[in-house]
């Protein structure tokens, strides 16, 4: 896609809906032409083609159309349920499919202002407390709308100065949609609901514009159903049509071949099927799995690419949940067993990601071992024994593993490792005293081992509960934490900025419950004094503090918050008289400062203070108060 800056692209945008609403339903091509002022017919199609635009509309035809020029002053009709007059919102699909775009103007709260709104079907559920609508859109209307209206009456959404508008309405015309539906679908055609009826409406200007029966009444008579937002002829395997497109999306999104990503889909709907079947009935999950497994064991051979296994996990285990990963544990432990020998690794690593997140990491530990046995060179579980080894605080091991992956020095605990790897003495022999005072033989004290200062300072034990944080299941809260933190960012600040800098990784960690999560999975591959130490952090807030005095001896700041001042032995960025927001947490040699963020002003800082002084911490809205100073600083880390 060419590349236009935002200035740039605002105006493309802006030209090309008023292209659409000039000229008409135009092809990609064709619309392009009419924008050559800024640039080449094919640079601006670039652009076009990704436009997000609630007025664009895009046609069976291939064309694109302006909706609010199509639609203005039409009226759809919808039939009420009880649940519907209870909760007054309408379930949109398919009845109201064609004009769900003007209700996402700028109506708020809930209707008070008489406005109509179009929003997901879980959030209208949880703010009206109403049942689960079958469309993932509905539209919730003003509170009492519905209040004179029995089951069964019609009602009707118009457009109106580019606005939903609520009618009570009586059927004026019944349009035979037949032979236009006809020339629409080929036999086994599906298309988008809404994209059909902008197309009918073009092709008859007449239609909608006095109250006509319902689309999903239309549908019927005309002999087509519909699944959601799409319409096809009466028969149409629906489900087989969404494997088709899900399996051509996850071989596209994960680089797989179309047999593996096949597997990868079938992996997945049987979990979500006995997922379902585990709420709705108590059941054994072990002999459930081995019914399903021992019935088609080489059903799922193309797992045994690490990447198909690793997009079955993303799929659909990405967020924990206990039912999830126990059908996860049993399904992949019944493969192992009993599947084809070439996708054990990939069997055992699945295992293994289950039950550590069960809270079992010994085992995962030897599912991951298993796996090696199965193939030596199996990257998904070369990388996770490297974590457990860097977690038990041996860098060299965790290193060579990550030497055998393709790629592995890429990885961001190869590049943390660096800082941690025992520092060899050759002028000792094996069974020399070691340099380190203790009186013991250096093979049995620190040959190949790290000087126990740097665990004691507690970097490697930080860094641990970072890369800790990477984990799939905790990806959305530290990518939103962080795209929060570097909203205010200039695009030059962005592209330098990294994860780990500022405050976001770290309050996602605290704030964000990780560290916690951490602490309780990963306490068993800890050293023992780690373990002390970060149950002690597990209470330490973030505060505001001055830099008072900056020296080869360390920094010492003074916490805004307590007034209590603290020496810092590592170096911070900032000079005496900054003004930072960062936590300080407690460690054998002194103290650590992590999620540095420097605070541009008096007036910032005391906001900084109000939120941390909240009993219970939000951990947006720490990252929100934070955020906007001069200078994003970081730690040493």
């Amino acid at each position: 896609m060419t590349d236009f800056d935002d200035d740039a692209a605002g105006s493309i945008a802006s030209a090309a809906l008023a292209v659409l609403r000039e000229q008409g339903p135009l092809s990609l091509e064709e619309w392009a032409t009419h924008l050559e002022e800024y640039g080449s017919a094919t640079e601006v199609a670039d652009v076009l083609e990704y436009l997000s635009e609630p007025m664009l509309g895009y046609l069976p035809s291939g064309k694109y159309v302006a909706l609010d020029t199509v639609l203005e002053g039409l009226v759809f009709t919808h039939r009420l349920s009880a649940l519907e007059i209870a909760s007054d919102i309408l379930d949109a699909s398919p009845d109201l499919e064609p004009i769900l775009a003007f209700g996402d103007g700028d109506g708020d709260g809930d209707g008070e202002d008489g406005a109509i709104r179009v929003i997901a079907a879980e959030e209208a559920a949880v703010e009206r407390g109403a049942a689960h609508f079958r469309s993932r859109r509905v539209v919730m209307l003003p509170a009492g709308t519905l209040g004179e209206c029995a089951e069964g009456d019609l009602v009707g959404l118009a457009v109106e100065d580019g606005r939903l508008a609520f009618r009570l309405v009586e059927i004026e015309d019944e349009p035979d949609l037949v032979p236009s539906l006809g020339e629409l679908f080929e036999e086994d055609g599906v298309e988008a609901l809404d994209s059909v009826c902008w197309q009918l409406l073009l092709e008859d200007p007449s239609l909608f514009t006095v109250p006509i029966a319902p689309l999903s009444e239309l549908f019927e008579a005309a002999g087509y159903e519909h699944e959601r937002e799409l319409l096809a002829r009466r028969g149409f395997d629906f489900d087989a049509y969404d494997r088709q497109i899900r399996t051509a999306l996850v071989a596209s999104t994960y680089d797989l071949t179309h047999d593996e990503a096949v597997s990868a889909v079938a992996f997945v709907d049987l979990a979500d099927r006995g997922y379902t079947d585990a709420v709705i009935a108590d059941f054994d999950i072990a002999d459930w799995a081995h019914r399903h497994v021992s019935a088609a064991p080489d059903s799922f051979v193309s797992l045994a690419d690490p990447g198909a296994a690793v997009a079955v996990f993303d799929l659909g285990f990405r967020n924990q949940d206990p039912v999830t990963d126990a059908i996860l544990e049993a399904l992949a432990a019944e493969l192992a067993e009993r599947g084809p020998r070439s996708v054990r690794a990939a069997a055992h690593w699945l295992a293994g990601k289950a039950v550590d997140r069960l809270g079992r990491v010994l085992e995962a530990e030897a599912h991951y071992e298993k796996a090696l046995l199965a193939e030596s060179g199996w990257g998904p579980a070369l990388f996770e024994l490297a974590q457990f080894a860097s977690d038990r605080g041996d860098a060299t091991r965790a290193l060579s593993l990550l030497g055998r992956i393709d790629g592995g020095s890429e990885e961001n605990l190869y590049a943390v490792l660096q800082d941690f790897v025992p520092v060899d003495h050759p002028e000792l022999g094996r069974n020399d005293k070691c340099w380190c005072g203790s009186g013991r033989k250096y093979k049995v004290c620190h040959l190949g081992k790290a000087d126990e200062s740097v665990e004691s300072d507690g970097r490697w034990l930080y860094k641990k509960a970072c890369l800790f944080a990477f984990a799939s299941e905790y990806a959305d809260i530290v990518t939103g934490l962080d795209d929060l933190e570097n909203d205010s960012l200039s695009e030059d600040e962005l592209i330098a900025a990294t994860i780990f800098d500022g405050s976001a990784l770290d309050v996602a960690l605290f704030e964000g419950g990780i560290f916690a999560d951490f602490l309780a999975r990963r306490g068993e591959l800890l050293p023992e004094s780690e373990v002390v130490t970060a149950a002690q952090w597990l209470g330490t807030r973030r505060s505001v503090y001055e830099v008072v005095e900056t020296s080869d001896a360390g920094v010492v700041l003074l916490d805004r918050g307590s007034e209590k001042a603290v020496t810092v032995a590592h170096s911070l960025d900032g000079t005496p008289g900054d003004v930072i927001s960062a936590r300080v947490l407690t460690v054998p040699t002194g103290a650590l400062v992590v999620g540095v963020v420097v605070i541009a002003s008096e007036s910032q800082a005391a906001k900084v203070l109000e939120v941390l002084a909240s009993e219970e911490l939000d951990a947006e809205e720490v990252v929100r108060a934070s955020r906007g100073g001069a200078d994003h600083s970081t730690d040493d880390r």
